[in-house]
């Protein structure tokens, strides 16, 4: 993983944190079974989002149903309400015709 560069980190992390604020960023079925998994909550998810201060760019984003060169996803690490390791994904998801922006998605939430 990557710094994605000092102007962009705090840009990005303020927009996911903003959507998060809103509530309008969604969770995979393979986020939740993370958290499921590794008794996470919602609590915890906002631990880490909001207490963030730094996003690695993991890797470009992409599947076989919604692919667009501009999906990216971004690593937050953090600790959980119980003071355990943890980190996040969380995938930009543009559209894949027009490349209009769509959401931002929890992709996985589990221990580090």
């Amino acid at each position: 993983m990557t710094p994605i560069g000092t102007e962009l980190d705090d840009l990005v992390l303020k927009r996911i944190q903003e959507a998060y604020l809103a509530r309008k960023i969604r969770k995979t079925k393979d986020c939740l079974n993370d958290m499921d998994k590794a008794e996470l909550f919602e609590a915890d998810v906002e631990k880490v989002m909001m207490d963030a201060d730094s996003i690695e760019k993991a890797m470009p984003a992409t599947s076989e149903r919604a692919s667009h060169p501009d999906n990216t996803h971004y690593v937050i690490h953090g600790t959980s309400t119980k003071g355990v390791v943890v980190y996040c994904k969380v995938c930009s998801n543009y559209h894949p015709q027009t490349g209009a922006f769509i959401e931002w998605k929890l992709t996985s939430f589990t221990h580090k």
